[in-house]
């Protein structure tokens, strides 16, 4: 079989996308976990049938030809938190590992390699804003970092510390266990990639977009120092649109462990062709937390708004999240990053947005547009290329639907985003709003 479309990086972050998938729809963890699995047989092969009568899955033929030939070995896992005795309702964390025999890896050789994929924030999930995004105003030591049970502590010069969302995180995906009807059943993810007999020379690559692009490098860090990866010939990570895990001596171990390069192999010409690198949209309000200089910037991202109390909510809302940042003592440091140069949008391609927002509805569908779909492209008419992926991935059929489960519109997830960021500057308005006169 001739390389796929996608090259490796593509083909990675493809991954970080589908693993994404489960954040469309709400319902119990068991369905969700079965929805996501049932998505994930449309683009793997291998992927264990939901029903007993049926046969593993083969990836759809509209998606080999495009992503590879990619097969599911353990997972897919759906994290639904209980917060005060009430589940949820959504996938509050998703993970799963998928593996290729062999994978062209543009200026470097052709290999075996596992994927671990990471989901991101789910915008209808107000455990992962509150309990991972949100959280940074307190900060956990990396070096005594233990992801059984961890208490955050004040911040120690020249010692490598993480925030408190990021160790929760951790925390959640170490603790996934993969279902009985999953691949490797009854295993967490360590115990999968410890047990592995990877063929010589495989590589294992962590990726993840938004809140999964804080959370891949820095489990890639914590199974690297473990020696929990030993067995694999090259470790590599390739995460998007992130916020910032930790502060510049946690950023500098993880340069140092993960360089920006495998030793022999060529630099390429892309922008978005580099391993251990954090590639996020510059116009992207996302990876702009939780780094001091890019926060000031985030309430005029896309212009300062001619309404007077769209404008005052944004710069409370700017000024709320460096409260936070600040809060915690320390001062948050990309991991290894490049940016890619995002255009402001006038539509969602349904209606139109207007540049300067007027509105935080504006605010919010520009954002949605600028950390989602200008990764992956825009099929608006023209089509608006993408950053990372230059058309969209084939989509599984719209009706194979779990049942019980329900599908969330876009327009929901942009409310619930508007209103999680009116309840974030609310709950700590008389501490953080900037004076009326700075507007």
């Amino acid at each position: 079989m001739k390389n796929p479309t996608l090259d490796a990086y593509q083909q990675v972050f493809a991954m970080a996308c589908i693993v994404g998938r489960a954040a469309g729809y709400h319902g119990t963890e068991s369905l969700l976990q079965q929805q996501l699995q049932k998505d994930l047989s449309f683009y793997l092969s291998d992927v264990p049938p939901l029903d007993s009568a049926q046969t593993a899955s083969v990836a759809d033929s509209a998606v080999t030809p495009v992503l590879g030939n990619w097969k599911l070995v353990w997972g897919p896992v759906v994290l639904e938190e209980v917060i005060e005795g009430i589940p949820t309702g959504v996938a509050d964390n998703s993970l799963f590992v998928a593996e290729c025999d062999a994978v062209a890896f543009p200026g470097g050789p052709v290999m075996p390699a596992y994927v671990v994929a990471v989901a991101g924030t789910n915008p209808d999930s107000l455990y992962d804003w509150g309990d991972e995004d949100f959280s940074v105003s307190k900060v956990v030591n990396w070096n005594t970092y233990d992801p059984s049970g961890f208490t955050p502590s004040p911040y120690v010069e020249d010692t490598p510390f993480i925030s408190k969302g990021t160790a929760t995180g951790i925390q959640n995906l170490l603790g996934m266990v993969s279902p009985d009807t999953a691949a490797a059943p009854g295993t967490s993810l360590e115990q999968f990639l410890t047990g592995t007999k990877p063929a010589e020379d495989t590589a294992v690559i962590f990726c993840g977009h938004s809140l999964g692009s804080a959370l891949s490098p820095t489990l890639a860090l914590y199974l690297k120092q473990k020696n929990y990866l030993d067995h694999f010939a090259l470790t590599l990570v390739y995460p998007t649109a992130g916020p910032t895990p930790g502060e510049a001596n946690f950023a500098e171990l993880f340069n140092t462990t993960f360089p920006a390069l495998p030793s022999g192999w060529e630099p390429q010409p892309l922008p978005y062709q580099s391993w251990n690198t954090m590639h996020w949209n510059s116009i992207d309000v996302v990876p702009h937390a939780w780094d001091l200089p890019d926060l000031l910037k985030v309430a005029k991202i896309y212009g300062k708004s001619p309404d007077f109390r769209t404008a005052v909510f944004l710069d409370a809302l700017e000024g709320v999240a460096v409260y936070d940042a600040t809060q915690s003592g320390v001062l948050y440091t990309r991991i290894r990053n490049s940016s890619l140069e995002g255009t402001p949008q006038t539509s969602d391609g349904k209606k139109a947005i207007n540049v300067p927002p007027q509105t935080i509805t504006d605010y919010v569908s520009q954002l949605f547009i600028q950390h989602v779909d200008l990764y992956r492209d825009i099929s608006f008419d023209p089509v608006v290329p993408g950053l990372i992926l230059s058309q969209p991935l084939p989509q599984p059929p719209k009706s194979d639907l779990v049942p019980g489960l329900r599908e969330v519109t876009r327009d929901e997830l942009v409310e619930t985003t508007c209103a999680q960021f009116a309840s974030w500057v609310a709950s700590r308005a008389l501490s953080v709003v900037k004076p009326l006169a700075e507007v």
